[in-house]
């Protein structure tokens, strides 16, 4: 194993986790997990955020009652519920952290 410092300061995951159809609990990619996770990626690209901030896909982050959800490091910040209206908020706080 090899182990080094990661190069980009901040990251966020969020979760585009999808439960099989019919299960009784929800899921963030029933919620727009995944389009979510594209359009915050297209954000930190359009503000130049590229070498600060990394956006990921996350399987189950645990919060499905409240998604779609994103976890931030290394603030260790979670939001729930997150729209793509919090996207602009959400980078201003990672990019200003």
């Amino acid at each position: 194993m090899q182990k080094q410092p990661y190069p980009i300061p901040t990251v966020a995951f969020v979760c585009t986790h999808k439960r099989p159809d019919g299960h009784p609990k929800p899921c963030c990619a029933d919620r727009g997990g995944a389009t979510l996770r594209e359009r915050m990626r297209e954000m930190v690209a359009e503000r130049g955020l590229e070498a600060r901030i990394r956006v990921f896909a996350s399987g189950c982050l645990g919060a499905c009652e409240y998604g779609p959800a994103a976890l931030s490091f290394p603030d260790g910040q979670m939001r729930f519920g997150v729209s793509e209206d919090d996207l602009g908020a959400v980078l201003d706080e990672l990019a200003s952290g």
